[in-house]
């Protein structure tokens, strides 16, 4: 299992400097739209998702030393900006 998460993560970097630095950036921003094998790291846990044409798959997790280095492709958040005000909003009320 973790020789698949680093696979993917290898993949991420790879892939990386293929992408322009706006490209890269419009990815982590443009989160609500993830393509299909955009590698999603949660940062509270580490667990670690690839999204599959199905929908996405669970591939294992990563540490927090390992989470902390993560390539600008792969994704942080996968909430839309607005959902992310909106729920902030809903716990403070």
């Amino acid at each position: 299992m973790k020789a698949l998460i680093r696979a993917a993560i290898a993949a991420a970097i790879l892939a990386g400097p293929v992408a322009s630095f706006a490209q890269a950036a419009a990815v982590a921003v443009s989160t609500d739209s993830a393509k299909t094998f955009d590698i999603f790291v949660d940062q509270p846990t580490g667990f670690t998702f690839v999204k599959m044409p199905g929908g996405w798959k669970f591939v294992g997790a990563v540490n927090k030393e390992e989470a902390k280095h993560l390539p600008a492709t792969v994704l942080t958040s996968v909430l839309p900006a607005q959902a992310s005000q909106q729920a902030s909003a809903t716990v403070r009320q």
